[in-house]
């Protein structure tokens, strides 16, 4: 390993963990593993998994990488700065734990953070315990560009008082939809309550049901919620407020900005001006993940969408369900 940099360990190595040929060469690295491996200050050391086909397919794409079947051995031979937890989410609690015995600088544990409350939490105050620093990798929020409109709306108001708003997701709320709840909550800000019914029309996994419903945030904006079919790849919002309106689509990659402005047939009326701002293009959405923890490390930066922020998602996911199971009574969260 070169000087200087930070030893960093993938465990869990299909799809997002290491297995960069399901991605095309405008989004690479889509990856834990890709990303790791082109960033200057890391350096890609170990695999984990108990699927030795994912760690032969990882090893071909990443050749000379350790590869390990156990997390106990990785850890204690390889002594790694960084962790990606890539596994299921039923396992990232206890993968998230087994590491933290072993100690590390920082762990990027895919999202959602857990399914269990109760789980994320006691993940939180281990690593806290620990001193290891947990991050939740709902990629889009460390990407530039959405955190450029991120503080565009949140602090700089360029859409002055948000009023509402439509979402899309697929494939799940606690696949999909949590990206979603994760990136409206950095552009919009907290959610206070929530309203969800289960579409069963929509839904492909019984274990993991899409959920339509509205979000109600602290300052007073509504947003709905929309879920569709498996892979139909379509995930968007637009948020409108009392000076424009601005609509995430693409899958994150893409801003559209339009102003309000005064109609120029109808006096005292207003219409959304004819020229937009078009910010956008197909790429890595995983590059920024890694260099926000890097950068966090070296003392650049304060932390971003840490564990505390997982179990926000995770407790705004975990009251659209119960909502949902009481037929769209409303449901305020608590401690936000």
């Amino acid at each position: 390993m070169k000087k200087n940099k930070f030893k960093a360990a993938v465990i869990g190595v299909g799809n997002i963990g290491a297995d960069e040929g399901k991605f095309s060469k405008e989004v690479s690295p889509g990856t834990h593993a890709g990303s790791y491996n082109i960033n200057i200050d890391t350096e890609l050391s170990a695999f984990v998994d108990v699927n030795k086909k994912n760690l032969k397919s990882a090893c071909i794409f990443f050749p000379g990488v350790k590869s390990f079947s156990s997390i106990k051995e990785m850890m204690k031979k390889e002594k790694p700065d960084i962790v990606s937890i890539s596994t299921p989410t039923k396992f990232h609690c206890e993968n998230v734990l087994e590491v933290a015995k072993f100690g590390c600088k920082a762990i990027i544990c895919e999202k959602p953070i857990a399914y269990l409350i109760k789980d994320a939490k006691k993940m939180i105050s281990v690593c806290k315990d620990k001193k290891i620093k947990l991050f939740v990798n709902h990629q889009r929020h460390f990407d530039p560009l959405l955190q450029k409109w991120g503080i565009k709306i949140q602090k700089d108001k360029c859409l002055g008082e948000l009023y509402q708003g439509h979402a899309y997701y697929y494939n799940g709320l606690y696949n999909n939809g949590t990206h979603l709840v994760d990136l409206l909550s950095m552009f919009v800000g907290k959610i206070v309550s929530v309203e969800g019914i289960y579409n069963k029309k929509t839904s492909s996994n019984k274990n993991d049901l899409n959920i339509d419903g509205f979000l109600f945030f602290k300052n007073g904006a509504i947003v709905s919620l929309h879920s569709l079919s498996k892979n139909y790849g379509y995930f968007s919002f637009s948020i409108f407020g009392e000076k424009g309106m601005i609509e995430v689509s693409n899958l994150g990659y893409q801003i559209k900005f339009v102003k309000k402005v005064k109609n120029k047939n109808y006096k005292g009326f207003y219409s959304l001006s004819s020229n937009a701002l078009i910010e956008g293009k197909e790429r890595s959405m995983f590059i920024g993940t890694i260099i926000h923890v890097v950068s966090c490390l070296l003392g650049k930066v304060k932390p971003i969408n840490t564990g505390e922020d997982g179990l926000y998602v995770l407790m705004v996911l975990d009251a659209l369900n119960n909502s949902a199971r009481f037929g769209g009574k409303k449901v305020f969260l608590k401690n936000l």
